[in-house]
């Protein structure tokens, strides 16, 4: 009985993740973010399929099945990349990742087991491994990858703008990567190891219900008009409780205030200035200033918002008579920056030139910048 519920949750699963795969391939393969959800599904799907293989000796499979379990890992860090990084482009570094990660994979599980039958077969294997310890890079790197997914999902938290974005990366990416490291490690100190047919029936259980959980998003309760499902793609923020646009509203009058304190106060050269600091000067609460920059003036990012302001005010500062003598880095420290390398990186992002080239293409009689 608990090895035909185990067969059950098994199939369950490889189906649910390759319906996954072909709706997100099928109808958003424009977007990057779905795409490589697609190759995450279908990676998983792959490390569930190599126990038919085993059992049924399909060997040709397991050739097309190896490349997808090596994909998943940079898929998932790709993934978080995609979604949690605005601009976000593919770059060929990437696959010359993934070409590692096979290798090292094939290679492991060749001196571990004395032959090339699987990426993924040594979650499975109970026979006593002839050297675990080549399996060790291999681990390595599937934690690094997990670790930097991680990273990205985190690092820039305190800064998103968009609401759901937030949501998600607290949620599915941690979640996500957490299950990964703790199915890595287990695995890999039970190698050799008899497994009990009662722990995998419970470990395939919990995934059937967290895989149908996510198709469901996917499959089951879909809107009905195509332009408004958007997986892998966060929506517009909630509308700030106050209407902004409607004359002398309350929300008006923060947006003029918030105007007013960077224009004519200029706190944005105010060093450490958070969103927290910020919505306390306004006497606001925190969550109402994200969606007061994101909804209705379009920031997703609140560095973004504030770079804005500190690179306009540094180029007027490159190019003004009484300050054009200035070194660029007493300017950058001038608009608030702590850091001469951040505040090239953002110039060059806004400006499309680094501070000294744009400071010399404009000879000193050029008027100031609007």
């Amino acid at each position: 009985m608990i090895s035909q519920l185990d067969t059950f949750f098994r199939i369950g699963n490889t189906v649910l993740l390759v319906l996954l795969a072909v709706v997100l391939i099928k109808d958003h393969h424009y977007r990057p973010s779905a795409v490589l959800g697609a190759i995450v599904a279908l990676g998983a799907a792959a490390i569930g399929t190599f126990a038919y293989t085993l059992d049924l000796a399909w060997l040709a499979l397991e050739i097309p099945l190896n490349l997808l379990c090596a994909a998943a890992g940079v898929a998932f860090w790709l993934l978080s990349k995609s979604l949690f990084e605005d601009g976000f482009e593919w770059k060929w570094s990437y696959m010359l990742v993934y070409v590692l990660y096979a290798v090292i994979g094939g290679v492991g599980n060749y001196i571990t087991f004395g032959d090339l039958r699987g990426m993924a077969h040594w979650v499975m294997r109970t026979e006593v491994a002839h050297n675990g310890i080549a399996l060790i890079p291999l681990v390595l790197m599937s934690v690094v990858l997990v670790a930097l997914a991680l990273y990205q999902a985190l690092k820039d938290w305190q800064v998103d703008l968009v609401e759901s974005r937030r949501r998600a990366r607290m949620v599915s990416v941690l979640l996500g990567g957490v299950v990964m490291l703790v199915i890595t490690s287990v695995e890999f100190f039970s190698l050799g190891k008899p497994r009990s047919i009662l722990v995998d029936t419970m470990v395939s259980g919990f995934f059937f219900l967290l895989i149908l959980g996510i198709s469901s998003r996917f499959l089951g309760f879909r809107r009905k008009q195509p332009d408004q499902s958007v997986p892998l793609e966060f929506p517009s923020p909630t509308p700030i409780e106050v209407d902004v646009e409607a004359g002398d509203t309350p929300g008006a009058t923060i947006i003029d205030e918030l105007d007013r304190l960077m224009v004519e106060k200029r706190l944005f050269c105010e060093e450490g200035l958070t969103i927290g600091r910020l919505a306390e000067r306004l006497e606001i609460k925190e969550y109402l200033l994200r969606r007061l920059i994101n909804g209705h003036l379009g920031y997703r990012n609140y560095n973004q918002f504030l770079n804005r302001y500190r690179i306009e005010e540094a180029a007027k500062l490159l190019l003004a008579p009484q300050t054009r003598h200035l070194p660029v880095l007493s300017i950058a420290l001038d608009v608030g920056y702590r850091s001469l390398t951040v505040f090239n990186k953002s110039f060059k992002e806004i400006m499309g030139l680094t501070p000294t080239e744009y400071r010399s293409r404009h000879p000193a009689e050029s008027p100031l910048v609007d």
